[in-house]
């Protein structure tokens, strides 16, 4: 196994320790199903500097294991699914070429597709509410999901982009 893949396995599985202590032991805010947690930068870390296969473990591994720690309540595996393609878009549109821009693109892409759509689903199955209860609760997420959206772009951008100090700091720590 060569240097620098030995190093992203173990920066990985930093990351996801991280993740699972952001989101499961400091989250800022939960009410039921919504939740602001910080979590997401270890996830978008991944998927700036290491690439789509270590975000995808990041976000889905630090699902399994925070789930085995401290659930939120019962284990689905669907939002296990839901985090890894978070990482999965992340990591597609962010890999060595993270913009204010593509930034924005993979949120709202997260935003729509995970968040509003995957989770309100899975929440509606958990809940057996059936397709009245799914509207009820996708419309009543909406401008949550707006408003996270937001916070993810602006730390994102603040981190990861390239005129980001934080950015230059990380690229000056990461083996080439």
């Amino acid at each position: 196994m060569k240097h620098n893949q030995l190093f992203k396995i173990l920066l990985t599985s930093v990351l996801v320790a991280l993740n699972v202590i952001l989101e499961r032991f400091v989250p800022a805010y939960q009410v039921w199903n919504n939740n602001i947690s910080f979590g997401f930068v270890t996830v978008a870390f991944a998927a700036c500097y290491l690439g789509v296969p270590y975000a995808v473990a990041v976000g889905g591994l630090g699902d399994f294991i925070g789930a085995l720690i401290k659930p939120f309540g019962p284990y689905f595996v669907g939002y296990t699914i839901t985090n890894m393609l978070v990482g999965l878009i992340l990591g597609l549109f962010l890999y060595k070429k993270a913009t204010v821009l593509k930034i924005s693109i993979a949120t709202v892409v997260n935003k729509i597709t995970c968040s509003l759509l995957l989770n309100t689903i899975f929440i509606s199955v958990l809940y057996r509410g059936g397709i009245a209860a799914f509207w009820a609760v996708f419309i009543s997420r909406i401008p949550f999901v707006a408003l996270t959206a937001v916070i993810e772009i602006v730390i994102i951008s603040l981190l990861f982009t390239e005129k980001s100090k934080v950015n230059h700091l990380i690229k000056k720590a990461l083996p080439h």
